[in-house]
């Protein structure tokens, strides 16, 4: 967003702005600043296996799992961001990485609220600050990440199952790895060998707080029960995408000239 709200800012007056005057057109921007960031963190990757190395927080990863993503196991290419917030820019990151593929995990609701609600006992962090907040959160997430499904078809935008990856891991893994483009291997499948509990959720809690809205409750349910037993769409809706782009050039247009 920071980076349309600059190409705006930079070719506001015409042929007086330098963008403008060079013909540097807002794709093109979008794209030189994704290969600066693919440089960087592809460059950087050292640099994160030794403070891994160092940190002092024991992982939660299992260490085989670590050595095999190494910089010793080979030149690393590509790399992968899981932060959920993404969910509401895939039209924003579209644009820095063009070739990006995104992978949209869904999960149970109820789940995933859990969860969220439970964080602060790993990382001493409140991620939401209720269970209302975490159902509303859940619904804005998955919301975008259906908006991107069909607007930019599946040949972009990939949705997996959780309950795929328990009940049949390496179907789920291979169609996954068919829709990156990368070769399947056995060892894929050890990570999931171990369930990593990272918000350390109590085996008998319940999302039953009396003062969230049964409203939202119910909303975000139903959308979860109707992705289990839909597909995604088999194709793209320049429809769908012309809404994405027209929601994002009204949030640019916003950020530049409040």
């Amino acid at each position: 967003m920071n980076v349309a709200v600059a190409h705006q800012i930079g070719s506001a007056r015409g042929g007086l702005s330098i963008l403008s005057a060079m013909e540097i057109r807002d794709d093109e921007f979008f794209a030189a600043f994704g290969r600066t960031i693919n440089e960087l963190v592809v460059g950087h990757r050292r640099h994160l296996e030794i403070n891994r190395e160092n940190s002092n927080s024991p992982s939660k990863v299992n260490l085989r799992w670590l050595e095999a993503t190494s910089m010793v196991a080979g030149p690393k290419t590509r790399w992968v961001d899981g932060t959920p917030e993404y969910s509401l820019h895939i039209c924003g990151l579209r644009k820095l990485f063009p070739q990006a593929r995104f992978v949209h995990v869904f999960r149970d609701v109820d789940a995933v609220v859990c969860s969220m609600v439970n964080f602060h006992r790993a990382t001493g962090i409140q991620l939401v600050a209720n269970e209302e907040d975490a159902y509303k959160y859940w619904l804005r997430t998955v919301r975008g990440c259906l908006k991107a499904e069909e607007a930019h078809g599946p040949h972009v935008v990939y949705r997996l199952r959780y309950t795929a990856l328990v009940e049949n891991p390496e179907s789920a893994l291979r169609s996954l790895l068919d829709f990156v483009g990368e070769p399947y291997s056995a060892k894929c499948l050890e990570p999931l060998s171990q369930r990593i509990n990272s918000s350390n959720v109590p085996p008998d809690f319940k999302c039953d707080d009396a003062a969230t809205d049964p409203v939202i409750v119910e909303q975000a349910r139903q959308l979860s029960a109707s992705i289990e037993e839909t597909p995604q769409p088999s194709e793209q809706s320049p429809a769908a995408a012309d809404e994405l782009e027209a929601e994002f050039e009204a949030r640019v247009k916003h950020l530049t000239f409040r």
